[in-house]
């Protein structure tokens, strides 16, 4: 016990030193700290100080953060300090763009002539608690998507994935660099998610894993001043029962398709992540050779995208639509019949926030007549 004491007050009395060394190092227009100067205030100035064009100022901004969190700091720029982990803080909804793409929902919902299912996805603040302190005012997604379900009672079939995942909140069902599901988040959601479109899960054993890579940084480490944590393992499932192949289309001004689930050749393009259907263009078509009719129509945003390779297993074909770059002119053109089901699903974060829910309105199976 006493070495876990005398270790964190050691560290901060060599930060204070070396800070020491480089203010005698940079002159007047470094801050000193002294006995008279709060360590709150001198951080701010410290803060100030390096976002000047100094040398080492990336690194005066590392000591800065290390400095706070021997403070007890663990929020920085919505993003909080996890053991091992970044976990971003969504923040409070746009109360006037949220009952917007409520009212949508519920209005959709009530009208389409194809079964339609909702899904809401937690955000990672929601489920990894046990890494967030326990007084942070966080918006409170397990409410917020029930009231939202009860609301769509006899309108639409919700999909409730927030138990299966909060039973697993120390499992890695998301990234630690990155705001996204990993694989095995994925599966998670696939797993209660088939079920409620009347499918069998497939049973993990059915699936074999590949690592693509051992060191991915994610979008929240390279927005996070803090850079203490090791890097992502980005895997992926690949069925291998019954011979299964697929095709992979997006549907831009230009076609393009893969014959995989996860084109490998994408880690060279582009972000590592995309490895994963080529990554979300908005509009992407999986194809596999399932002899059956099964179709599903996917609206919504690329949280749901880690368990489409799941549900593939399981249909003949899935699009998958973001309405966020369409037109009203373009999402009317899709012909939502031909699938027999319509499933609508949204990260919390996206759906609190932004306008996408709200196109839904322009599909056609949202209005009375064909």
């Amino acid at each position: 016990m006493l070495k876990k004491k005398i270790l964190p007050e050691f560290m901060l009395a060599l930060i204070l030193g070396t800070i020491g060394c480089w203010a005698m190092f940079f002159g007047e227009g470094f801050p000193k700290l002294n006995r008279y100067y709060r360590l709150k205030d001198y951080l701010e100035d410290l803060e100030k100080a390096m976002g000047q064009s100094i040398p080492f100022s990336e690194e005066l901004s590392d000591l800065a953060v290390q400095i706070k969190t021997k403070g007890g700091a663990r929020e920085f720029d919505d993003i909080f300090i996890g053991d091992d982990i970044l976990v971003e803080d969504i923040g409070y909804p746009n109360e006037e763009q949220m009952n917007k793409n409520i009212s949508t929902l519920l209005k959709f919902s009530e009208n389409s002539r194809i079964p339609t299912y909702v899904m809401l996805l937690p955000t990672k603040c929601a489920i990894k608690q046990n890494e967030i302190p326990q007084a942070a005012p966080l918006f409170n997604q397990k409410q917020f998507i029930e009231k939202t379900y009860n609301n769509l009672l006899g309108k639409a079939t919700v999909v409730d994935v927030y138990p299966a995942l909060f039973s697993k909140l120390n499992e890695d069902l998301y990234y630690k660099t990155d705001p996204g599901f990993t694989a095995l988040g994925g599966y998670t959601v696939y797993e209660v998610l088939a079920q409620r479109l009347d499918n069998i899960p497939k049973p993990q054993e059915d699936f074999d894993i590949q690592y693509i890579t051992h060191d991915y940084y994610g979008e929240t480490y390279q927005k996070s001043k803090w850079k203490s944590v090791s890097p992502d393992v980005i895997a992926v499932y690949r069925y291998q029962k019954n011979n299964r192949n697929y095709m992979v289309t997006h549907n831009e001004e230009y076609q393009y398709s893969y014959d995989s689930l996860y084109p490998e050749q994408m880690m060279q393009l582009s972000d590592d992540k995309d490895v994963l259907l080529g990554g979300n263009t908005g509009d992407i078509t999986i194809r596999s050779n399932l002899k059956n009719e099964n179709t599903l129509l996917i609206i919504g945003d690329d949280s749901i995208l880690p368990a489409v390779p799941f549900l593939a297993a399981h249909y003949s074909q899935i699009r998958f639509i973001d309405p966020t770059e369409m037109s009203s002119q373009e999402l009317a053109q899709i012909d939502c019949f031909s699938y027999q089901r319509l499933l609508i699903s949204y990260s919390v974060d996206t759906f609190i926030h932004d306008d996408s829910p709200e196109k839904v309105a322009f599909l056609r199976t949202a209005q009375e007549e064909e």
